[in-house]
């Protein structure tokens, strides 16, 4: 566009150049020229006169170059504006699209941040069912023989059971008081720590001031002040030990037999006193009731 308009430009001013252009007179006709104006020597014409004003002088008007000049530039100004009006067009044609492709793409990536969130939390819950079936799997090693059908009667994970049927939940462990009215339900230490291994658990072991209160509570007399329950902890070599291994540190004594050798620890409901302070040493082959003792088969929380 810009080359056509330089191009007209140029041919315009060259047209005017062309009818502005006046022809000297032949130096023949200087001489004539002289004889007729020889009287007025001070308005003597030079041979250089233009034969334009000689012959018609009223043919091209002087002002004829200035409206040609005026029209070429109306002409510019015209094409100059029409060239602007187009431009500013385009340009807003290009802003428009540009702002449309603008919300376009605000809308994709908000699209795009609900899915990314979406597949965030997506897999926060795969992560948190994977540690739970790890969790899961590692209960499941601690039993020689995991009893599916008494902690879990359904076959849904969400829906099993902390602790099987006549066994008490606190914290967690799951515990069985063997509360066997007649004597020859009774254990000795040893027959306590076999039937208990045999329902995939142990004989009770105390950690803490709360797990002793909660044995206490739920513990009963029976039969006289020598009686209690088994517990897994038993002397050897002047040392008590739990069934796991370990130093007994937290101890509940209320009579430690200093006559009996190598014993086996009860605790044992007193008629007059509920000091959690019940323990005392018996002889290992006394039959007792017991206590058994296995973790609870519950849910931690994974989030």
């Amino acid at each position: 566009m810009m080359p056509f308009i330089l191009l007209s430009t140029i041919s315009i001013f060259r047209n005017l150049q062309t009818h502005s252009k006046v022809s000297p007179l032949p130096p023949e006709k200087c001489g004539d020229v002289e004889e007729i104006y020889d009287d007025v020597r001070s308005k003597e014409l030079p041979c250089s006169v233009p034969h334009i004003f000689q012959e018609n002088a009223s043919k091209l008007p002087l002002h004829a170059p200035v409206t040609l000049a005026a029209a070429a530039l109306g002409l510019l100004c015209v094409i100059l504006i029409s060239v602007i009006i187009a431009l500013t067009v385009h340009l807003n044609s290009v802003v428009a699209e540009q702002r449309r492709q603008t919300v376009n793409l605000t809308a994709q990536n908000g699209h795009m941040q609900s899915e990314l969130e979406r597949l965030r939390e997506r897999t926060r819950e795969l992560s948190r069912e994977r540690d739970q079936l790890n969790w899961t799997m590692g209960k499941v090693l601690q039993y020689d023989n995991f009893p599916v059908i008494d902690h879990c009667p359904q076959k849904v994970l969400s829906l099993c059971q902390p602790c099987v049927d006549n066994w008490l939940q606190f914290g967690s462990k799951c515990y069985l008081f063997q509360h066997y009215i007649y004597y020859s339900s009774w254990r000795t230490w040893q027959g306590s720590v076999d039937d208990c291994r045999q329902k995939n658990a142990h004989l009770l072991l105390i950690e803490s001031q709360e797990e002793q209160e909660f044995v206490t509570n739920h513990t009963k007399y029976y039969s006289d002040d020598k009686h209690g329950y088994w517990m897994g902890l038993r002397e050897l070599s002047n040392k008590w030990k739990w069934n796991d291994g370990r130093n007994l540190t937290l101890a509940f004594w209320r009579n430690e037999n200093e006559y009996i050798k190598n014993g086996c620890a009860l605790t044992s409901k007193s008629q007059t006193s509920k000091s959690l302070d019940n323990w005392s040493k018996a002889n290992c082959d006394m039959r007792n009731r017991y206590i058994c003792q296995t973790p609870a088969f519950t849910q931690r929380d994974l989030h």
